[in-house]
């Protein structure tokens, strides 16, 4: 197979992934109640970080400062989360997640793994991945 027959090869089968992850998660963003973009925005929250400004998460989500404003209020609405001044920069805004948040997360995170079509890779395959994914997103 030709250097482009496998780029293309391989491309293709990354939006095959992500298709299937979206499809394979909506049932359980509907039990939670989230929709894509606020279950992105929930997923990317790691309650044991320092909080992101919130000018981070929209570049880690790809979109406008403003969509993440609407989202983290949508959050903000249930409870989940709560936009708070950072640490250490008190002119800048961050998102935390409340105790609501942090087992929605959780739940959100074990329905991905679970649906995952990763989880027939045993745990050494999983790790190999992330690493190659980690190296190819790294490259740009």
């Amino acid at each position: 197979m030709a250097v482009n027959e496998v780029a293309a090869s391989l491309l293709y089968q990354v939006m095959a992934v992500a298709g299937q992850v979206i499809g394979r998660m909506q049932e359980g963003l509907e039990r939670l109640d989230l929709t894509g973009p606020t279950a992105n925005l929930l997923w990317i929250l790691n309650p044991d970080a320092e909080p992101p400004p919130l000018r981070k998460l929209a570049a880690l989500l790809h979109c406008d400062p403003s969509n993440v404003t609407l989202l983290s209020a949508k959050l903000e609405e249930r409870g989940l989360a709560e936009r708070r001044p950072h640490p250490r920069d008190g002119r800048v805004r961050t998102l935390v997640l409340t105790p609501e948040g942090r087992k929605t997360r959780e739940q959100l995170l074990g329905i991905v793994a679970k649906r995952s079509p990763f989880a027939d890779l045993d745990a050494e395959e999983q790790r190999h991945l992330q690493s190659l994914l980690g190296k190819a997103l790294a490259g740009r």
